[in-house]
């Protein structure tokens, strides 16, 4: 609840609650190549309240759902279970981020239990087929659970009972049509702008990236910091990461050797984790954590640790890998309790102080500028589509722009509106003549998330003009010709009075107040 929402959090609220109906909500997550599942569960949240809080809420729920099937369920022993529950994955990454991995974290959990369970067609297809529709990971991971669950069943096939042919067809059913959502769901819509194109050619320094993976998920050790985030101690060697990503998964096959079903849970898992990294999308430091929750599942299907290793050194190493967990799970935990994970909020309480929110407010670039858009509960303007709006559409239209298309998006913007416009940046802007300073929020663990003020003066247009260079063309400048009136803010929860006169702080000071000012 101290965690302050950074822009992916912030667009899925935003969307969420400008969608009047689930098609509305449909046609805003086309673009965002991810399931369906975690949106729709916050828009059912959004009918109880409409603010923030409500997705974080829900996120606790899911957590701690995903913890207690975990503790109650899993195969392992009572210390696993707990350093599991309280590492750096479940416990911060899928526990604090309001995001579609704690649902999948859960629905993960609820198909291994099932596997184990005398009937578990119906609820292992019901399972498998919503965790298809909350993230590509989430798909993989499905897949291989399936495997492992199908090869567990042939090898055991004459100790087992049949399974009733009712239920398997059900459960088949279940999961059929959970994936063949899923893949609606999970493939953007044409023209999308923030999907990268197909890999199937060689590149040497994907492939490393993709063997990396392994080690930054079974050892998520940040770098000490302010900007921990998506870190690990060995990014400064790469090569040398790469060799550590093989040699942890050797470790991982070496584990699950003797039972068959969790190495096929595993060799699935990662055949397709590391082919949807070299082909499509690399990802962060929460993408590569699916080689954890991975592992996870493929030992839960093994029973836990098989006997013979309890007194081996798989044993010990695993035990050392929890702890390491836990620690990296409590450093960033600390980090994110005393200091602000996103200055979005504190951006928006300078901007109200200053009185900054009566002028027109341009956003560079969309998705740093939604959480800011969020917390002010009005729309920013943004250049590269010329609307205002309060989140990305990943349109074609949506687009980086230089400084020089900002700068002169800004003037046409002022131009129109006749009146001064306060610039909303992630990054400090060069000595234009027609702009001054208004402020800054800086210190964020997130660092695209601090944010630069600048008011851009209308009576200084004239005399600037010929620095500017800019063309008269609204096209080209970045702009709409029409002149319409901004449009109404969302519906977002309004500040609370002590937000709006709450001051911003250094970051020193603002971590000894995080508690009540949030």
């Amino acid at each position: 609840m101290t965690h302050e929402l950074w822009r992916d959090e912030a667009w899925l609220w935003l969307a969420v609650g400008e969608s009047t109906s689930f098609a509305d909500l449909c046609a805003s997550l086309a673009r965002s190549g991810q399931g369906y599942l975690f949106p729709l569960l916050c828009f059912l949240a959004k009918q109880v309240s409409t603010s923030p809080r409500t997705m974080q809420w829900l996120q606790l729920a899911l957590a701690s759902a995903g913890v207690f099937t975990l503790t109650r369920w899993a195969p392992f022993g009572r210390f696993e279970r707990a350093l599991f529950a309280l590492g750096y994955f479940p416990f911060y990454e899928y526990g604090v981020l309001s995001r579609h991995y704690a649902a999948g974290a859960l629905l993960l959990w609820l198909g291994c239990a099932a596997t184990r369970s005398r009937r578990p067609a119906l609820a292992l297809g019901a399972t498998l087929g919503l965790l298809c529709q909350t993230t590509v990971y989430g798909y993989i991971l499905a897949l291989a659970v399936a495997g492992g669950w199908i090869v567990d069943r042939y090898l055991h096939r004459r100790e087992l009972a049949p399974l009733p042919p009712m239920e398997l067809a059900a459960g088949l059913g279940l999961g059929i049509a959970g994936a063949i959502a899923g893949l609606v769901q999970l493939i953007p819509a044409a023209g999308t702008s923030f999907a990268p194109g197909w890999r199937f050619g060689w590149q040497a320094e994907v492939a490393e990236r993709v063997l990396q993976m392994p080690w930054r998920a079974f050892l998520p050790l940040p770098r000490p910091g302010l900007h921990f985030w998506n870190t690990n101690v060995l990014d400064g060697w790469p090569r040398l990461q790469a060799i550590a990503g093989v040699l942890a998964l050797a470790w991982a096959v070496a584990l699950l050797w003797p039972r068959k079903p969790a190495l096929v849970t595993l060799l699935i898992g990662a055949a397709g984790l590391g082919a949807f990294g070299y082909v499509k999308f690399l990802g962060a430091l929460r993408h590569d954590g699916h080689w954890w929750l991975l592992l996870a599942a493929a030992l839960w299907l093994a029973g836990g640790l098989p006997a013979r290793q309890r007194g081996a050194w798989q044993a010990p190493v695993f035990a050392a890998l929890l702890v390491l967990h836990a620690a990296a799970g409590a450093y960033a935990s600390w980090m994110d309790f005393r200091l602000p994970f996103s200055n979005a909020a504190n951006a928006a309480r300078l901007i109200r102080d200053r009185r900054l929110d009566r002028q027109a407010l341009l956003g560079y670039r969309e998705p740093p500028a939604a959480p800011v858009a969020l917390a002010l509960g009005q729309p920013l303007f943004f250049p590269s589509r010329g609307v205002f709006a309060t989140h990305p559409d990943w349109g074609p239209e949506q687009r980086e722009l230089s400084m020089e298309e900002v700068r002169c998006a800004a003037r046409r913007l002022a131009e129109r509106q006749g009146r001064d416009v306060v610039l909303v940046m992630n990054r400090q802007l060069p000595p234009w003549g027609e702009i001054e300073e208004a402020g800054a929020a800086l210190g964020a663990i997130q660092a695209t998330e601090d944010y630069h003020l600048y008011r851009l003066l209308y009576a200084r247009l004239p005399g600037t003009a010929a620095a500017a260079g800019c063309p008269t063309d609204r096209a080209v400048a970045g702009l709409k010709p029409r002149r319409t009136p901004p449009p109404p803010a969302p519906a977002a929860a309004p500040p609370r009075a002590r937000d709006r006169a709450a001051p911003v702080l250094p970051p020193a000071r603002a971590a000894r107040s995080r508690a009540s000012s949030h």
